[in-house]
């Protein structure tokens, strides 16, 4: 592991319209002064098949990729400085099929920081209709709160999901889980849990349309725990 000062990724809610449908096109922002980032590695995998594909942005930030607007991908955004102290923090988002199948543009803003290693926690994951923590999702909140050790004004946010099929209290129930357990660590400002509820689904199970059949694994995809990174 390498101390660098990195760039992090913050995943931004703007969108513009690209002209293929069939086209993913990303670009990236320096947070800092809004000007595009060229020479990033942008890595797009394709959740099914694993097949990973691999870009790098171009001289105004932007990297675009011929996809399948029906599966579902994991999208990877970093960048080095050659012959340099300076690098950049990797972060893993998971595309939903909406955003995949939606032909607009996905805007991504890395900002400087300091951080030990590269990438993102990934997501926790809850049983149907529990809202009880796995020993995996303590394990998970456990090396959150070491963060905080190392980077003492770290703050970040724990965004709280359902799927489709559950009540809306699980959310809630999800929620206190998590913040309870943080509490009983000796921590309850660094972390914001926050409730979604059963929304932003990552796939076609958002009980839309009654004559989709989903498996269980695609229904536990969406009863999760993102972490997200606020400020450093």
């Amino acid at each position: 592991m390498r101390t660098l000062t990195t760039y992090l990724l913050c995943l931004c809610t703007a969108f513009t319209f690209a002209a293929d449908a069939g086209n993913f096109r990303v670009i990236v922002y320096n947070k800092m002064n809004r000007e595009t980032i060229t020479g990033a590695e942008v890595k797009l995998q394709d959740i099914a098949s694993g097949r990973t594909y691999t870009q790098t942005t171009n001289y105004d930030g932007s990297a675009s990729f011929q996809i399948d607007n029906n599966a579902k991908y994991r999208l990877e955004i970093s960048k080095d400085a050659t012959g340099s102290s300076i690098g950049f923090l990797s972060y893993t988002y998971m595309l939903s099929e909406k955003e995949v199948a939606s032909g607009r543009t996905f805007e991504a803003e890395l900002e400087k920081v300091k951080h030990e290693q590269s990438g993102l926690m990934p997501a926790m994951y809850f049983d149907y209709n529990k809202s009880a923590l796995s020993d995996e999702n303590k394990l998970m909140l456990d090396n959150l709160l070491k963060m905080f050790v190392g980077f003492p004004t770290l703050q970040v946010e724990v965004g709280v999901y359902a799927d489709c099929r559950e009540g809306k209290d699980m959310t809630t129930q999800r929620a206190k889980q998590i913040a309870n357990y943080l509490a009983s660590k000796g921590d309850n400002k660094k972390v914001i849990v926050k409730e979604y509820g059963a929304v932003r689904a990552l796939n076609h199970c958002d009980c839309s349309n009654e004559y989709v059949v989903c498996s269980e694994q695609k229904y536990l995809e969406n009863r999760r725990a993102e972490f997200k990174i606020l400020s450093f």
